[in-house]
């Protein structure tokens, strides 16, 4: 009886003993969760400044976009007034916004494009170009322009037959207030 007994306490010895040794597997070690943070802490180093910078690009090629939007409809209006002027006097002008690299900033009431059809001057503006405003900068601030100070007018009618004369050739220059690298430059 007492081997029986014995055995019996040899049993429960080795089964308590196997347990002790056995390894959890319920969660993660330490050092696991530690190469797992380093891991995405190394891929998150190298993605954010590649999304950041794709997202700048985005914005830059949006505004370059709208840019582009804005000076067709400014040359298309310029183009479609300018053959109507009388006599001598110049065709259509870009409205002057000072010296030279002059920027004034572009709202609904900026003055474009100025010509006379002989019942006085016409002056047009941005609402002119844009029934619902100025189109938005994706930067947040909105868009500045600027006219080349030698061209704002320098065309007339002469000859016989009439022929256009043309001295200097309209230049103007959008660009964005919070990065003024962005521009475009027009000439008509």
């Amino acid at each position: 009886m007492s081997v029986a007994l014995g055995s019996a306490m040899r049993f429960e010895a080795t089964k308590w003993s196997f347990n002790m040794f056995k390894r959890n597997t319920a969660g993660f070690t330490l050092m696991e969760l530690v190469v797992t943070v380093a891991i995405i802490g190394t891929l998150a180093a190298f993605a954010v400044p590649a999304y950041l910078d794709a997202q700048q690009n985005g914005k830059a090629n949006k505004a370059l976009e709208t840019m582009n939007t804005i000076g067709s409809a400014i040359v298309n209006k310029y183009t479609s007034v300018s053959h109507y002027g009388i006599g001598t006097s110049a065709l259509a002008q870009l409205v002057s916004t000072g010296g030279n690299d002059s920027y004034i900033p572009l709202l609904d009431d900026t003055p474009l494009i100025t010509y006379d059809r002989g019942a006085g001057p016409v002056i047009i503006t941005v609402s002119d170009l844009f029934k619902d405003g100025v189109p938005k900068s994706p930067f947040g601030a909105g868009w500045e322009f600027a006219v080349d100070p030698d061209s704002v007018g320098g065309a007339s009618w002469g000859g016989d037959p009439p022929e256009l004369d043309m001295t200097s050739h309209p230049m103007f220059k959008i660009r964005d207030v919070n990065q003024p690298l962005i521009l475009t430059k027009y000439t008509l």
